[in-house]
């Protein structure tokens, strides 16, 4: 039969009576009228199903044919875009070459069989965008969301339908977004610097890690509430860089010194604005520099005392460059020349002096230049002699670049100084030592890295900075050196920031692509990578800056200071209610006790009773919640001798109390040692200036009976005589009196810069 919709009613008719000869007319004809609205019935059925046909092409083109369609047995009646497509293989539960499942969950384990979706819709489930990932080794993993449900027919499931969307795309996105977001979460968290963000309400958002470390606090303690209330304050501080962002809406830098913390801070607030323009969020920067606040204070402190000391003495002291030209003089050389300081500057010796004594001084100051060693010679100009000292000074490359010039007239007391000279000498090497001892001890060295070893790591570093880290590489000049990735080299897509040191430009800090890359904000760099490199940039030159000012504070000293590097300082934390929680391996070398020996102990079971008041006192402060600079407190070592450590200390507070202490300990009992060394050579100075005014006391009273007793003689050439050797013996004398003078001067100066 199901071939009669191509027949026509009369063969079937007579189909039927050869089948059927007994049949009558009426019959013949009921049965032709039946078959005939069979045959136009089959072809009514024929053509809906051509039109279904045609409905379900359309719907799986609708869909981009990613589709499969079951029937109730499971088989499949249609699958696009074809049997052999990737992920219609692994939808239809087929299994690649090395047996692995290829489709799989998205946290990567296998689908079994049964759970497919199409065998879950015959089953009656409806899923709706379920991701699932397609692998096949050695090739790319496809992300697709299926959504699969059942055909229902008469309340029975007659098959099932598949439909799926590749979000291959989409998933790699999502996953690279991740990874943006995860890079500049760390890179954020692990910045060196305090960096904020907060509302223009002042209203802390959130820190990085080094903020709350500063404050010592947690994120939670600290989000919601106003910057200037985790300093205790009632209102915004006076110089605020964000109040200032807000007026002008660019970045605003500020430097303050914040006494809650102690600190010298450079603040850097920039706004970021809202489509609108409006101020939505401010990025505080926040660069503790409290150490550069500090070296130049010193250096303007050293710079005041050399003047100082410049002018003090009496002899003319001249500076000058290396082709003889005076670049600075003290007081003494401006009264010897009768010209100003101004006026003398820039003036050689051929300008100063007759030509003979030019000539000397040139070739003097040649000399020294050649050899970079110091000269002295006598000079005798107008009827007076002049004792002149030639100093070269070398710079960091050690080449002499300026000479420093000494002379003293020593007309007057040139034989005095003969008797006087030796032990003169011997004194100021001392003074010198023990001043310089004194300073060396007082400066607190912690060893660290070298300034190659930073550029060298800086710089390998920096590619991985970059939007295309594998095609950047680096280059960092500073001052001549160089230090370079592999494989750099100079290309057009090049990106630089200048390395400024106390104003001046001493390097370059570059960054390459080796090839072409898309065109961003600044070339082929982005927007951000140019507030990276200048951000470097800086940072190096305040380390140079850093570097520089410690080199000027040692570099007299640089053997010591080596010794002192080497030394390791007692650094410990301490809690209220459970002792030493951490001590350094420095307290074996320190007062030989392991570190395990010392854990849960309390350290004031170690403090020698003399020193137990000044721990109070100490203990006071950190209750409070101050902190304690150079405690000098005796502890008892474990072989039962004692040792004197400087201590500075911080208080550690939690929920605004005081649970706790940081201390770092300095052993300086060889320094205590050296003080009472110091001590005596200062009080055999006093016994020597104390001699020589008995000495000038017991050869000035004689001389006077001597004197008077001349009175008594008649004979007149013998009593000019006596008179004569009296003051002869008297100018001695004087010229003691003049040497007790200037060991009082020395005594005074020591004694006024607290080397006493």
């Amino acid at each position: 039969m199901e071939e009669l919709h191509n027949e026509y009613p009369a063969d079937i008719l007579q189909m039927l009576q050869d089948a059927a000869p007994t049949l009558d007319r009426r019959s013949r004809e009921r049965l032709k009228a039946g078959i005939e609205a069979l045959i136009a019935e089959n072809r009514n059925l024929a053509a809906r199903a051509v039109q279904v046909e045609l409905e379900r092409d359309a719907l799986l083109a609708a869909i981009g044919r990613q589709g499969i369609v079951y029937d109730a047995d499971g088989g499949v009646v249609v699958a696009g875009p074809g049997k052999e497509n990737r992920i219609v293989r692994a939808l239809l539960g087929r299994r690649d070459t090395s047996g692995d499942a290829a489709i799989r969950y998205p946290a990567g384990e296998p689908v079994r069989p049964e759970d497919l979706p199409g065998h879950r819709a015959l089953r009656g489930e409806t899923l709706k965008s379920c991701r699932f990932a397609i692998h096949e080794p050695g090739g790319e993993d496809l992300h697709v969301v299926v959504s699969a449900s059942p055909i229902v027919m008469d309340g029975v499931i007659s098959g099932a339908v598949v439909a799926w969307q590749d979000v291959t795309g989409e998933e790699q996105t999502r996953r690279r977004l991740e990874e943006a977001n995860t890079l500049l979460e760390g890179l954020f968290e692990n910045l060196g610097d305090i960096v904020g963000v907060q509302l223009p309400d002042h209203t802390i958002l959130r820190y990085n890690r080094a903020g709350y470390e500063m404050l010592g606090m947690t994120p939670e303690e600290v989000r919601g509430r106003k910057c200037y209330d985790l300093l205790g304050r009632t209102g915004p501080c006076t110089v605020c860089a964000t109040a200032r962002a807000l007026e002008s809406r660019k970045r605003e830098v500020v430097e303050k010194f914040v006494p809650e913390l102690g600190r010298y801070l450079e603040c850097r607030a920039s706004p970021i604005l809202d489509p609108q323009g409006e101020v939505a969020f401010i990025v505080e920067q926040l660069y503790d520099i409290t150490d550069r606040k500090r070296a130049e204070d010193e250096r303007r402190e050293s710079e005041a005392t050399a003047r100082a000391l410049l002018d003090a003495p009496e002899e003319m002291i001249v500076l000058v460059d290396a082709e003889g030209r005076l670049i600075d003089v003290n007081e003494t050389a401006t009264r010897r020349f009768g010209l100003s300081r101004e006026a003398l500057i820039g003036m050689t010796a051929s300008e100063l002096f007759p030509p003979d004594v030019a000539e000397v001084y040139a070739a003097r100051l040649r000399e020294v230049a050649a050899s970079g060693r110091r000269t002295r010679f006598e000079d005798t100009r107008e009827g007076r002699r002049y004792d002149a000292v030639l100093y070269p000074v070398r710079d960091a490359h050690d080449t002499v670049t300026r000479i420093a010039v000494i002379t003293r007239d020593i007309t007057e007391i040139k034989q005095a100084e003969d008797a006087l000279r030796k032990r003169t000498h011997d004194l100021n090497e001392r003074v010198k030592e023990l001043s310089t001892l004194y300073e060396l001890s007082r400066i607190i060295e912690q060893p660290g890295t070298s300034l190659d070893e930073i550029f060298g790591e800086v710089v390998r570093a920096l590619p991985s900075g970059w939007q295309y880290p594998e095609d950047a590489v680096a280059r960092i000049t500073v001052r001549g050196r160089e230090y370079r990735t592999e494989q750099f080299r100079e290309t057009p897509w090049r990106q630089a920031s200048p390395v400024i040191v106390n104003a001046e430009t001493v390097g370059m800090v570059v960054v390459c692509y080796l090839r072409e890359r898309p065109e961003e904000s600044d070339g082929p760099f982005l927007r951000e990578e140019r507030a990276l490199i200048d951000t470097v940039a800086r940072r190096l030159g305040r380390t140079i800056e850093r570097f520089q000012a410690r080199e000027c504070l040692l570099k007299s000293e640089s053997q010591f200071r080596e010794i002192m590097q080497q030394s390791f300082d007692m650094i410990y934390t301490c809690y209220h209610e459970s002792g030493i929680a951490y001590i350094s391996p420095a307290v074996m070398r320190i007062l030989g006790y392991s570190p395990d020996e010392l854990i849960g102990c309390k350290c004031r079971d170690y403090v020698v009773p003399s020193s137990l008041p000044a721990w109070e006192e100490g203990r006071k402060k950190i209750t409070r919640g101050e902190p304690v600079e150079g405690l000098e407190i005796e502890f008892r070592r474990k072989d039962g001798s004692g040792a004197f450590l400087e201590l500075n200390e911080s208080p550690i507070v939690r929920d605004r109390t005081v649970v706790g202490v940081h201390v770092v300990g300095r052993d300086i009992t060889e320094r205590k040692h050296e003080e009472q060394l110091r001590q005596q050579a200062f009080e055999q100075i006093e016994r020597n200036i104390e001699q020589f005014a008995i000495l000038g006391d017991h050869i000035r009273q004689p001389l006077q009976v001597i004197l008077g007793m001349t009175e008594l003689l008649e004979e007149e050439t013998a009593v000019e005589r006596i008179q004569e050797q009296v003051e002869r013996i008297n100018s001695y004398v004087r010229e003691l009196d003049r040497g007790w003078i200037e060991s009082r001067q020395v005594r005074e100066f020591l004694r006024k810069h607290e080397l006493t």
